[in-house]
């Protein structure tokens, strides 16, 4: 792994915005209240539609001794800053079309906007997303983001096949279902 000391001094996130203006833009946020900032980046604009990150690049995000960042902080800060533009308490992920232009390297300062797109009614949104280190695009994204009205983990699922498939057990305990009373002896013999 690369060391601190073969690399710049790291940019400091004050350099971006002020701790005020962090603290103020954190106290609106309604997404993602527990996320990891040192690894996902820290929102340091914030308006309807609309979100601008920093991320700082870390020892912990390299993947190799030259320094290379692990391009999965990319797009971890890519959907946190996607879904602050949003700002919903309750929202996920569901899709994405993403480009890497360019890698990033220990010490990089990659910074994020985020344009929410369609109605804030509506349901599913989708969000673009532009990253730059310096004055050079090394990341572009559209992210798909539904919100919802409680938790996911709340919701409802719909009965799948397999479930319907077990519901439908005699008292005996045979299924009822011959082609998958077939697929089961066929397994339990190994072929």
């Amino acid at each position: 792994m690369a060391k601190k000391d073969n690399f710049e001094e790291y940019a400091q996130l004050e350099e971006y915005a002020s701790q005020e203006d962090i603290s103020r833009i954190k106290s609106e946020l309604v997404t993602c209240p527990d996320l990891n900032n040192s690894l996902s980046g820290t929102i340091i604009e914030l308006s309807k539609n609309y979100a601008k990150s920093i991320l700082i690049t870390s020892p912990e995000m390299i993947v190799d001794d030259q320094g290379l960042i692990f391009d999965a902080f990319i797009f971890s800060a890519a959907n946190y800053v996607a879904q602050a533009a949003i700002n919903k308490e309750y929202s996920v992920l569901i899709g994405s079309k993403c480009f890497f232009y360019a890698p990033l390297k220990l010490g990089d300062v990659l910074e994020l906007e985020a344009h929410a797109l369609f109605d804030d009614s509506s349901k599913k949104r989708e969000v673009k997303i532009i990253g730059h280190v310096s004055e050079i695009k090394i990341f572009e994204a559209n992210l798909q983001i539904v919100t919802m009205d409680d938790h996911i983990f709340k919701l409802k699922r719909p009965i799948s096949n397999t479930t319907k498939q077990e519901a439908q057990t005699n008292e005996n305990g045979a299924n009822a279902n011959p082609e998958a009373m077939a697929a089961a002896l066929m397994a339990s013999m190994g072929k």
